[in-house]
């Protein structure tokens, strides 16, 4: 085990956890002085942790070997300033899948996250899914963290509310990355959760607000790729300051379609890029080039931000 990994205490800080991306050399390889200085950007941007290997990531167009690699690289570069989440994601079989989260848990990460629908298929049930991620538990070290990530690809898989308050009864899983969309769902959840080691981070920034008032521990979505500091100070500042919490909110809102667009994470790469994160804007995604019209349109949105953090940051 390496030495990197946080203080183990029961629950992760909340926060603003970036779903971290990966940065590629031109050729398509990892580009790992890339990963490195985009780690140290969320960290030195006020995120409470890192959400690392997960879609944004492009751990769909990655190996295992890449995926573990990518975990090793991140946590180490962390070095225990903030816990890393890091994906051991694999569409495979349950063996495979617990290899590659014994490696990404021995790297060090304070909890290892699986897709949802990693554990059952599309025409499975939940009572599949839970005898299926018994099953994996059954293969992995007690003293791994799990978080679930409901995953949009390959097939977008919710947690029903018996999969939840299982997967909370297991004291196994320790972070839920919500991808619901939905403020009543969010507060269902959140009720059911409620009194055990399980926390909820909305991904979703249009009902980012509602849900923190309603007792979601933070964020964890992409919009902290291109704002991150703001996402930082909204998590941590949403209640003594309601009044500005609400104005940056709708200002955050208003970007949500850009920053969503089918050019993502090309775009939020090339935003970085003009903030001067030096990293390259390529992707292995198919429709990944932007259009200098887009690239304007990502400037405009630059400048919004900076009126913005002049304001909050100084």
């Amino acid at each position: 085990m390496t030495p990197s990994r946080t203080d183990q205490s029961d629950k992760l800080p909340g926060g603003s956890y970036p779903a971290m991306l990966t940065a590629f050399q031109d050729d398509g390889a990892i580009d790992w002085d890339g990963v490195d200085r985009l780690t140290d950007h969320c960290i030195e941007a006020g995120a409470a942790g890192i959400f690392a290997g997960g879609l944004s990531a492009e751990i769909r167009e990655m190996d295992d070997e890449e995926k573990g690699a990518l975990a090793e690289r991140v946590v180490r570069r962390a070095a225990g300033r903030v816990p890393v989440v890091a994906g051991a994601i694999v569409w495979g079989p349950l063996d495979r899948q617990a290899e590659l989260i014994r490696r990404v848990h021995g790297a060090g990460a304070d909890a290892v996250s699986v897709a949802v629908s990693q554990l059952a298929g599309q025409d499975e049930d939940d009572q599949a899914w839970i005898e299926n991620a018994g099953m994996l538990l059954d293969r992995i070290p007690e003293d791994v963290r799990l978080a679930m990530y409901e995953c949009p690809a390959p097939y977008h898989r919710l947690l029903s509310d018996e999969t939840i308050v299982w997967a909370a009864q297991s004291e196994r899983f320790c972070f839920l990355k919500d991808t619901s969309c939905n403020i009543e769902t969010i507060r269902r959840r959140l009720d059911l959760i409620r009194g055990t080691r399980l926390q909820l981070l909305n991904a979703n920034t249009r009902t980012l607000l509602a849900s923190l008032r309603a007792g979601a521990e933070g964020f964890c979505g992409i919009g902290a790729n291109y704002m991150p500091e703001l996402f930082a100070w909204l998590c941590r500042h949403f209640e003594d300051q309601p009044d500005v919490a609400t104005k940056l909110h709708e200002f955050m809102d208003s970007w949500l379609d850009l920053q969503e667009s089918e050019f993502y994470p090309a775009s939020a790469k090339e935003y970085l890029r003009q903030r001067g994160l030096d990293i390259g804007q390529f992707s292995r995604k198919p429709r990944s080039e932007l259009p200098s019209s887009f690239a304007e349109r990502l400037a405009g949105m630059r400048v919004a931000e900076g009126q913005w953090l002049d304001r909050l940051i100084g």
